[in-house]
C-alpha cells in the first residue's frame, strides 16, 4: 500500500507534466483527427480493462470489501466508522445524509450526455483547427474552480458552512477549511496564476494572419466558448460517474461494485465515440481513392509521436483512477492541476529568453507564480489535515511534520522559479542593439574584404587556393585569374559558396555524376540542359518555349569564357523552387565518402582535363524510357518535413518539434540567431534546423506552386536555394538579362537618400506559393507583410525609450495602429493586380482582406528611402537594383544566392526575420518615433541609414555586375569540369617555373 499511496500520484504527475510540455509540438498533431480516433480508442480499451479486472478482483476477494463511501475528510467530531449515515453528497457520509448511488436510467443519461459533449467537443476542435490563429486565451484553468464549487453546491443546504453569528474572521476560516468549500481558495488562485502565466506567454502575437475581412476570428471566439461549456459539462459527468468509485473501511481501499461499473462504461464511451470517428474515414476510403494513400501513410515521426501519445495518455489516466482510491476524487483533480499550471510556469520562465526580449521578462512571471505556490501550500494543508483526521487505519498518516514537509516542497518550487531568471537586466537596454549590430557589421565586412582579395599574382592566388581548399586549383585556373584581373575582381580568393555547393557530390564518381546528369534530363521534369562541346555552349532540345529566355540568359553568360571551359553537360533548374533535399543521414554520408585530396602533394606540372570527355557524356536519347524518375511532386502540399528540413540532425528543434501554435511569436525558434529582435546572423536566420515555426511563415514550406522535389543527391544547377536544400547556385540569368533593371530618367530620378519621401514602400504580386482552399496564404510572407502593416489588429513589439526620460530602452506591446500613427516613416505596401496562385474560398478571402491594387513602373521605387525586398517562390529578382539605388533595402528572405556572404547585413542592408516581428523597431530605430507627441520618443537614426544606403550601392557596384557574375559561373564551371573528369584525382593547375613542394 505504501507503494500505491507514492507511485501512482507520482505517476500522475509525470505523466500530465509530459503530456502538458510536448502536447502542443508533437507530431502527432499533424494528423488530428487521426490520432485523436487511435488514442481514444486505446484510451477507453484501457479503461474498460482497468475496470474489469477491478470487478473481478472484488469478486475474488469479497470479503475485504464494504459499500462504504469515500471520506473527503470532514472533521466535526463524528465517527467514520461502518453503518456510519455521516456522509457528504460527493462520496462522503457525513451530517446525516445518505449516499446516493447512481440508478440505471441516471446513468445512461450521463453516458449518453458524455458521449454527447466528446462528439461536440471533437467537432469544435476541428472547426477550430481552421483558423486556430484567431483562437484566444484558453479558459482550461478554470474547470477546478467550476468542480470546486459544484462540489460545495451539492450539500450547502445540507452541511452548514458557519454559524450565523460567528466572526468574519472565523467565518472565512471555516469557508477556508470546511470540508465542502476547502477546495474553492485554491481552485480560485490556481485559475487566477495559470490565467496570468497564459496571457504572458500569448503576449507576443505573431504575424500569422487572423482575417479581418473574414468571420473566422468572432466564430472561432464563440466556439472557443461554446467548448468551454462543453468541457465543463464533460468534466462534470465524469466527475459524478466517478463518485461512486471508491469505498474504503479500516483495512482496504478499493473500488466499488458500482465505481468499477461505471468505469466500464465510461471507457466504452471512448471506444464508441472513437468508432464514431474510424468511420468516417471507412466511408472516405472506399469512396474517395485519390485519398488512399494520405489516409493510409505518414511520416516516421508521426507514428513514434503517436506511439508515445498512446502510452502516456492511459498510463496517466491509470494513474488518474488509482490516485481516486487515495486521495479522492476532487483531490485528485487538483493534483492534476497543479501538475499541469506549474509545468507552464516552468516552460514560460524556460522561454523568456534573453535580457532584451520577449518584452516582459521573467520577473513578471513572480507574482502568478507565488499565486500558484500560495495556491498550493493552502491545498496541502487543508486537504491534508482534513484527511488526517478522518483516516483511522491508513498506512500513511499525514500529521504536523509532513505538512510542514509539503510546504517546504512547495515553498521549494516558488524559490527555484524566481531564482530562474535569465533576465537579470530586468527588461531594461542601456543601448539599441541595432548600433552594436552595425558596429559588428563593419569589422565582420572589412575581416571578408580582406581575407577575400589577398592575393595579387597568379602564383599567389594559387598558394591561396591551396591553403583554403587543400588541392591545386583546376585546369584552366590561369585563364580564370586573366578574366577576374581584367575585369577589376575585387574578389579572387574566397569562393566557398562553390566549394560548399559542390562539396557533397565530390562522394559521387565523376561516372555516377554524369549518368545522373544525364538520367534527369531525359527525365524532363521542369530541368533544362546546357552541353558545351569544344568551347561552344547550346541548348539541349528539352526546353519549353516559356523558359527559353532563362536557358539564354544562361548561355549568354557563358559565352564569354566558353572557350576555356572542357566539355560538360549541365542540368539547369527551370522552376523557381529548388529541389535537391537530400536526408541528413544520407548527406552524412556523402560527406564521410567525399573524395579528399592528398595534403601537400602538390603537382610539379599541370595537368590537363582529359581529352575523350565529350564521349564520356551520356546522351539523353540513349537513356532507356522506363528508367525511374528521381523526382516526385508535391507541390500545393506543405513541404517542411518531408524536405525543408530532412537535412538537420535528427535531435534538431526541426525534427523534434512541431510548431502547430500559429497565434504566438516562438521566440525560442528565433533565439540562436537573433539580438534581442534583431536579426544577428543572417547566415542562419532562414535556417529550418532550429526553427519549426518556419514550416508555416513561407510558401515553399506552406504550399510551393511547382516544387518537383528529390532525396538523391542529383547535380542541378538552380538559380537560388532554401537552407537545407542541396542544390548548386550560380548567378540569375533573371539580372544577368536586367529583367528588373536599375534605371532612372527625369520622370523617375533616383535622388540622395536624405530627399526621398521617407516611407517604407513595397509592391508585388501573390507569388510565393499556391493557396488552394486550405488558408495557406495566411502564413505566406508576402501575404504577412501587406496585412501587418494594412491590416493588422494584434499588438506587436517595438522597442523604446523608458517613459521617465532616461537613457534605457525596453520593449513595449502596442497596437499596429498606433505605432504606425507614431512612426516617423510611413509605409505604403500593396499587393498589384489581381489576387493569383489560389483556388476555392481562399480566392476571395484575399480579395475581401487586401483588395486589388494598380501596376507602378519599377522607376517609381526611386522615390522612398526604404524599399521592403521578400522573396517570392524563389528568390526576389530586385534586390540587386534596390541595392544599386541611394534607398536602404529593408530584406527579409527564405532563399540564398550565388552571392551569399559577399554581402553583410546591417553593412549593405537591413535583415528583416521571416517572422517579422522586428519590422517596427527597425522603422522607429532609423526613422524615429512619437515626435512631437506621446511620452516615448525615439530620434531617427537617418545618418545610420544613410551610410547603410551608400554602402551598400557601393558594394554592389563592385561585387554584383554582370562581370562579377561571369566571373563566379566561370570558376563553377571549371570545379564541375574536374569534379566530373575520370583523372579528378591526379588533374590540376601549376605555375610554371614555381619550385615543387
Amino acid at each position: 500500500m505504501f507503494r500505491k499511496v507514492l507511485l501512482f500520484p507520482c505517476g500522475l504527475v509525470v505523466g500530465a507534466c509530459h503530456l502538458s510540455a510536448g502536447l502542443d509540438t508533437s507530431f502527432a498533431l499533424d494528423r488530428p483527427l487521426h490520432t485523436i480516433a487511435v488514442v481514444l480508442l486505446l484510451l477507453g480499451l484501457t479503461i474498460v480493462a482497468h475496470g474489469a479486472l477491478t470487478s473481478r478482483n472484488r469478486a475474488a476477494h469479497p470479503k475485504n470489501y464494504t459499500a462504504i463511501p469515500l471520506s473527503n475528510g470532514l472533521n466535526n467530531g463524528s465517527n467514520n466508522r461502518p453503518g456510519s449515515r455521516d456522509a457528504s453528497p460527493f462520496g462522503e457520509e457525513r451530517m446525516g445524509m445518505q449516499k446516493r448511488t447512481l440508478g440505471t436510467k441516471a446513468l445512461v443519461g450521463l453516458l449518453g450526455l458524455l458521449l454527447l459533449a466528446i462528439c461536440a467537443r471533437l467537432a469544435i476542435y476541428q472547426r477550430m483547427t481552421r483558423n486556430m490563429e484567431c483562437a484566444g486565451p484558453t479558459a482550461m484553468a478554470f474547470l477546478p474552480l467550476v468542480l470546486a464549487v459544484c462540489h460545495s453546491l451539492r450539500g450547502f443546504g445540507k452541511s452548514p458552512i458557519w454559524n450565523a453569528d460567528q466572526l468574519l474572521l472565523d467565518r472565512a476560516l471555516q469557508f477556508t477549511f470546511h470540508h465542502l468549500t476547502r477546495y474553492i481558495l485554491p481552485s480560485f488562485l490556481l485559475f487566477i496564476s495559470s490565467f496570468m502565466v497564459t496571457m504572458s506567454t500569448i503576449a507576443l502575437r505573431s504575424t500569422y494572419i487572423c482575417p479581418l475581412a473574414h468571420a473566422a476570428a468572432s466564430v472561432v471566439h464563440w466556439l472557443q466558448f461554446l467548448g468551454f461549456l462543453i468541457d465543463c459539462v464533460a468534466v462534470l459527468v465524469l466527475y459524478r460517474l466517478l463518485d461512486d468509485v471508491v469505498v474504503r473501511n479500516e483495512d482496504t481501499v478499493a473500488e466499488s461494485k458500482d465505481g468499477a461499473r461505471n468505469i466500464v462504461w465510461i471507457g466504452l464511451s471512448f471506444v464508441a465515440s472513437a468508432l464514431g470517428l474510424v468511420l468516417p474515414g471507412v466511408i472516405a476510403y472506399a469512396a474517395f481513392p485519390e485519398h488512399r494513400e494520405w489516409l493510409l501513410t505518414a511520416s516516421p515521426e508521426y507514428f513514434t509521436s503517436l506511439s508515445i501519445l498512446s502510452f502516456m495518455i492511459p498510463f496517466t489516466t491509470l494513474c488518474f483512477l488509482y490516485t481516486i482510491q487515495l486521495y479522492a476524487t476532487m483531490s485528485t483533480m487538483l493534483i492534476l492541476a497543479f501538475s499541469i499550471a506549474y509545468t507552464q510556469v516552468f516552460q514560460a520562465l524556460r522561454v523568456g529568453v534573453s535580457y532584451a526580449f520577449p518584452p516582459k521578462p521573467s520577473t513578471g512571471l513572480a507574482l502568478p507564480l507565488m499565486l500558484l505556490t500560495t495556491a498550493l501550500i493552502l491545498y496541502l494543508i487543508v486537504d491534508t489535515a482534513a484527511e488526517g483526521q478522518t483516516r483511522s487505519k491508513f498506512p500513511i498518516r499525514f500529521g504536523r511534520f509532513q505538512i510542514m514537509l509539503a510546504v517546504l516542497v512547495a515553498f521549494a518550487l516558488f524559490v527555484v522559479g524566481l531564482g530562474y531568471r535569465p533576465d537579470v537586466h530586468g527588461g531594461q537596454i542601456s543601448s539599441h542593439p541595432i548600433t552594436t549590430l552595425i558596429g559588428l557589421a563593419n569589422e565582420t565586412h572589412g575581416e571578408w574584404a580582406s581575407q577575400a582579395h589577398q592575393s595579387r599574382s597568379l602564383p599567389e592566388a594559387v598558394g591561396r587556393y591551396r591553403e583554403r581548399y587543400f588541392r591545386d586549383p583546376p585546369p584552366g585556373f590561369e585563364k580564370w585569374y586573366e578574366y577576374a584581373t581584367s575585369r577589376n575582381s575585387v574578389i579572387i580568393d574566397d569562393f566557398d559558396n562553390i566549394e560548399i555547393d559542390l562539396a557533397p557530390f565530390s562522394s559521387l564518381s565523376p561516372a555516377e555524376l554524369r549518368s545522373r546528369t544525364a538520367e534527369i534530363l531525359a527525365d524532363n521534369n521542369g530541368l533544362g540542359g546546357i552541353s558545351i562541346r569544344g568551347g561552344k555552349a547550346d541548348v539541349f532540345s528539352n526546353v519549353p518555349g516559356t523558359h527559353r529566355w532563362m536557358v539564354d540568359g544562361t548561355i549568354q553568360m557563358i559565352e564569354k569564357f566558353s572557350e576555356f571551359l572542357p566539355d560538360m553537360d549541365v542540368a539547369m533548374n527551370l522552376n523557381d523552387e529548388c529541389r535537391v533535399a537530400v536526408p541528413f543521414t544520407k548527406l552524412q554520408e556523402a560527406h564521410a565518402k567525399r573524395e579528399l585530396y592528398p595534403d601537400h602533394k602538390f603537382l610539379k606540372d599541370t595537368i590537363n582535363f582529359s581529352s575523350d570527355r565529350s564521349s564520356n557524356w551520356l546522351k539523353i536519347s540513349k537513356i532507356p524510357t522506363d528508367t525511374p524518375s528521381y523526382f516526385k511532386g508535391v507541390g500545393f502540399n506543405p513541404t517542411f518535413k518531408s524536405y525543408g528540413s530532412i537535412a538537420c540532425p535528427p535531435d534538431s528543434p526541426a525534427r523534434r518539434e512541431r510548431h502547430g501554435n500559429m497565434r504566438t511569436l516562438c521566440t525560442p525558434c528565433a533565439a540562436p540567431h537573433s539580438m534581442g529582435a534583431f536579426v544577428s546572423n543572417w547566415s542562419i536566420s532562414a535556417s529550418p534546423c532550429h526553427q519549426p515555426d518556419l514550416a508555416n511563415l513561407h510558401g515553399l514550406h506552406l504550399s510551393p506552386s511547382a516544387f518537383v522535389g528529390t532525396h538523391d543527391l542529383v547535380p542541378i544547377f538552380s538559380q537560388s536555394r532554401a537552407p537545407g536544400y542541396a542544390d548548386i547556385r550560380y548567378p540569375s540569368p533573371w539580372n544577368y538579362l536586367d529583367k528588373a533593371a536599375y534605371e532612372f530618367d527625369d520622370r523617375f530620378p533616383d535622388p540622395p537618400f536624405a530627399k526621398k519621401e521617407n516611407t517604407l514602400f513595397w509592391r508585388g504580386a501573390t507569388s510565393e506559393g499556391v493557396s488552394a482552399g486550405a488558408g495557406a496564404w495566411r502564413g505566406m510572407l508576402r501575404q504577412r507583410l501587406v496585412h501587418l502593416l494594412n491590416n493588422g489588429t494584434h499588438p506587436q513589439p517595438i522597442l523604446l525609450p523608458r517613459r521617465n526620460g532616461n537613457a534605457k530602452l525596453e520593449y513595449i506591446i502596442e497596437t499596429p495602429e498606433t505605432i504606425k500613427r507614431l512612426l516617423a516613416t510611413k509605409t505604403d505596401v500593396r499587393f498589384v493586380g489581381e489576387i493569383a496562385r489560389c483556388g476555392g474560398a481562399d480566392c476571395a478571402d484575399q480579395v475581401l482582406e487586401f483588395g486589388s491594387g494598380n501596376s507602378v513602373d519599377f522607376k517609381q521605387h526611386w522615390r522612398y528611402r526604404y524599399l521592403f525586398d521578400a522573396d517570392g517562390a524563389g528568390f526576389s529578382g530586385r534586390f540587386i537594383p534596390f541595392l544599386q539605388s541611394n534607398s536602404v533595402v529593408f530584406k527579409s528572405a527564405l532563399f540564398r544566392e550565388w552571392y551569399e556572404g559577399r554581402l553583410t547585413a546591417w553593412k549593405h542592408f537591413v535583415p528583416v526575420d521571416l517572422r517579422l516581428h522586428d519590422l517596427f523597431s527597425s522603422l522607429a530605430y532609423f526613422g524615429g518615433y512619437g515626435i512631437g507627441e506621446g511620452q516615448r520618443k525615439l530620434e531617427g537614426r537617418e545618418n545610420d541609414a544613410a551610410a547603410i544606403a551608400s554602402a551598400g550601392r557601393v558594394w554592389a557596384k563592385k561585387v554584383l555586375r554582370k562581370e562579377d557574375m561571369e566571373i563566379y559561373f566561370f570558376r563553377l564551371l571549371l570545379e564541375w569540369g574536374r569534379l566530373t573528369d575520370e583523372n579528378r584525382r591526379e588533374l590540376g593547375f601549376r605555375v610554371q617555373g614555381e619550385r615543387g613542394e
